[in-house]
C-alpha cells in the first residue's frame, strides 16, 4: 500500500469520506512530516494501537565486504526504528494486574 491507496482508502472507507482528494492527501503529508520532524530531532513518536517510532543509535561495528570478504569498519550511526504494539499483530494486550484490598483478620 502507497501513500495514493492510502488517499484514496481514507476517502472511500474512513473518516474522509466526501472529502477532495487534495484535502486527504494534505492531511496524510502534514501527519508524515510532524512524525519525521518530531523523529529527526530525537524525539519517541507513540501512536497508541499501532506502535512507537524512535531514533537509535549503532555503534561502530566491524563488517565485510560482500565481494571481497574483506573487513571493514561500520562507522556509528542513527537508525530510526518502528516497534509496533501487540494491538498491531492482533494480540490481546497483557491486563495489568488489579490488587484487591486485603482482608483483616479478625
Amino acid at each position: 500500500m502507497n501513500r495514493t491507496d492510502i488517499v484514496e482508502y481514507t476517502r472511500s472507507h474512513g473518516g474522509g469520506a466526501g472529502l477532495p482528494r487534495k484535502t486527504v492527501r494534505e492531511a496524510l503529508d502534514f501527519v508524515i512530516e510532524e512524525i519525521t520532524q518530531a523523529v529527526l530531532s530525537g524525539e519517541s513518536v507513540k501512536l497508541t494501537g499501532f506502535g512507537t517510532f524512535e531514533v537509535r543509535k549503532r555503534e561502530d561495528r566491524l563488517g565485510r565486504n560482500p565481494k571481497t570478504g574483506e573487513p571493514l569498519l561500520i562507522k556509528s550511526h542513527r537508525v530510526v526504528v518502528f516497534r509496533p504494539t501487540r494491538h498491531f499483530w492482533g494480540e490481546e494486550e497483557t491486563p495489568k494486574k488489579t490488587t484487591s484490598p486485603r482482608k483483616k483478620s479478625v
